[in-house]
């Protein structure tokens, strides 16, 4: 890796942190350059404005969603296994400490419209296809008899999106030791409902 790929690397990686724990817009050029010892125009070579670099950190945080969380979970045996793991790995990466304040796409998400138009749209996108991963493993289950034909797989993944964004609420905000036995144990009567 070249001292330039270096030097970005860490300017993302900062930036995912701040991000996991206050939002996209939390992010602050003269901060970032600030606590990497970086001066703002060196920061600036790598990233001219608020924006490319809210674009750079979502790209980063997806990056290691999939590395994390998609690929990881596709090791598993389709159907129902395959939407376990994909809960599973959803909710490890929820609590990851390399994230220091949770998952980065529930704080943009919650920012909304105060975000530049690019951003919310490549969140969406992701998001979307992180929806779309899912309910393809929903299908699968149905169709190998593991989940129900009459299972309306949009429900599911809503009351999954429910269940992550509880637990993320619980376990950043709130400090509770029990949010991630309290989430399994009610995913796991999503799952049972679902047969």
């Amino acid at each position: 890796m070249s001292g330039a790929s270096v030097v970005r690397d860490r300017i993302l990686s900062h930036g995912l942190g701040v991000a996991s724990a206050q939002g996209l817009q939390a992010l602050s050029m003269g901060d970032l350059a600030r606590d990497l010892d970086l001066s703002r125009s060196g920061l600036l070579a790598y990233f001219a404005t608020k924006e490319s670099l809210q674009l750079g950190v979502i790209d980063q945080a997806a990056g290691m969603f999939v590395s994390d969380v998609v690929n990881a979970a596709a090791a598993s045996e389709a159907g129902e296994a395959r939407v376990r793991a994909m809960f599973g790995k959803w909710i490890s990466w929820s609590r990851s400490p390399r994230l220091k304040g949770g998952c980065p796409f529930v704080h943009a998400s919650a920012e909304g419209d105060t975000l530049p138009a690019m951003v919310r749209e490549k969140l969406e996108t992701f998001l979307d296809g992180w929806t779309s991963n899912i309910k393809s493993a929903i299908d699968d289950a149905k169709t190998a008899g593991q989940f129900r034909d009459d299972l309306e797989a949009d429900q599911l993944v809503f009351e999954m999106y429910g269940l992550y964004l509880s637990h993320h609420f619980w376990h950043w905000s709130m400090k509770d030791r029990s949010a991630l036995d309290r989430t399994m144990k009610a995913f796991e009567r999503l799952v049972v409902a679902s047969r």
